[in-house]
């Protein structure tokens, strides 16, 4: 019987004691900083150490592989499988020393390769510019390819993750179902929760109403939503760089539109309130913003990036969502078009009356 417990306790110890390292050299600068470990599919953090001398050493027990990555504050730093065995993570920010980070390593090479030299080609040159387009298909490509080279491990998974935001949810839920691996990923099961939202507010779909509150006052969106009008909705930040440059195309449409029915209400997202405001007077928006929105209205609309654009109708209908650009002004520019044209013809139906954008009536 001693024998047995003997023999138990035994295993049991084998079964935790370490059997992977991760070393990483991470530089003087971090020194006394703590260095974490996260799984890049649930985001838990899985360890954490003291960086000393420039490297942060994790050591532990791990069964089945996992893809963490290496955090310090808000600095996010190296990919690495966390798998048996010793792990180097060098300088460069590369891991080595196993099987599956070798086959990790391999994909992001050849897609810095391709970065590399489609930046050392002449894209005026017509030879070259058609080799810049082969690079970028082979690019857009990789990670679908990496995912077919490794259906039966977490490297695979991974690759199949960075790509599943442009993939149809059908398609995702059949591959899930195909393959256990991609089943078992929580990413995964977060895109398609977040791919079904963006079905239900997409266009064609009413808008969903929220409530915000900043500096003891609650604002509600709909509040915003005016009967007889076309309401432009910008999700921005004020360190996005792509909101910013939208700005112009949205001032210009204000300028245009405003007097015929077109409002526009900016919904800070992801954002410190008082780096809303400075944005706000740093670029003279003239139309409304709700602040301090946070994640409430990304999590609504399953809103995975921004600037996220909507145009929202006078019945409440979403018309247009996620353009940019020329493709905005022209779902604007129609829309308005239609809007001027329906007031014209209700003017000569009925002369006696003169419709204004507010007389128009929404089904609220």
């Amino acid at each position: 019987m001693l024998s047995g417990i003997v023999l138990t306790l035994s295993a049991c110890a084998m079964e935790t004691a370490p059997n992977y390292t991760i070393t990483a050299m991470l530089g003087n600068q971090y020194d006394n900083n703590m260095a974490y470990l996260f799984d890049c599919d649930t985001d838990e953090k899985v360890d954490s150490v003291i960086v000393s001398d420039g490297v942060a050493k994790f050591e532990g027990h791990v069964g089945t592989p996992r893809m963490t990555r290496v955090i310090i504050g808000e600095t996010r730093g190296s990919v690495v499988v966390m798998e048996e065995g010793e792990i180097n993570i060098s300088a460069d920010g590369l891991p080595s020393g196993t099987p599956l980070n070798d086959k990790y390593v391999a994909v992001v090479k050849r897609l810095s390769e391709i970065v590399d030299e489609s930046r050392s080609l002449n894209r005026n040159d017509s030879v070259q510019e058609a080799r810049y387009r082969e690079l970028l298909t082979e690019y857009d490509a990789l990670p679908s390819k990496a995912y077919e080279e490794n259906k039966d491990n977490v490297v695979g998974r991974y690759m199949y993750v960075l790509s599943a935001i442009d993939k149809p949810l059908s398609q995702i839920t059949a591959d899930m179902s195909a393959n256990p691996i991609l089943a078992s990923s929580a990413a995964l099961k977060s895109i398609c929760n977040n791919k079904r939202i963006q079905i239900e507010t997409g266009e064609g779909k009413r808008y969903k109403d929220f409530t915000v509150e900043y500096d003891g006052k609650t604002e509600t969106f709909s509040s915003y939503i005016k009967p007889g009008h076309y309401t432009l909705v910008d999700f921005w930040a004020s360190w996005c760089g792509p909101c910013v440059r939208q700005l112009k195309v949205i001032k210009e449409l204000y300028a245009k539109y405003k007097d015929k029915g077109l409002d526009v209400v900016g919904v800070a997202v992801w954002d410190k309130p008082e780096d809303t405001f400075e944005a706000i007077k740093k670029h003279d928006l003239q139309w409304p913003c709700i602040v301090n929105a946070q994640t409430i209205p990304t999590d609504l609309y399953g809103i995975e990036g921004i600037p996220c654009i909507l145009l929202i109708n006078p019945d409440g209908i979403i018309v247009s969502r996620g353009k940019q650009g020329s493709n905005l002004v022209n779902d604007v520019d129609e829309a308005m078009a239609a809007f001027e044209a329906a007031k014209s013809e209700a003017a000569q139906t009925n002369p006696a009356i003169t419709v204004q954008p507010a007389d128009t009536v929404a089904a609220f």
